[in-house]
């Protein structure tokens, strides 16, 4: 029980880095990888965030 709640905190805080590094974006801008709009879309300085959220997704999975 403690291993999943362990999970599910460090699911969560993943997520919020994740959430903080978008809104933040301290990594430059790159190539568009996925344009959703003509201005809006996701760019290679968008992988860390992926990354953690996926990690994030997976965790709370697995528990």
């Amino acid at each position: 029980m403690q291993t999943r709640r362990r999970r599910g905190g460090i699911a969560l805080v993943l997520a919020a880095l994740a959430v903080g590094l978008v809104v933040v974006e301290p990594f430059p801008k790159g190539k568009v990888l996925l344009s959703l709009t003509s201005t809006h879309g996701i760019d290679t300085g968008d992988i860390p965030a992926l990354a953690m959220l996926l990690v994030a997704a997976h965790l709370v999975i697995r528990s």
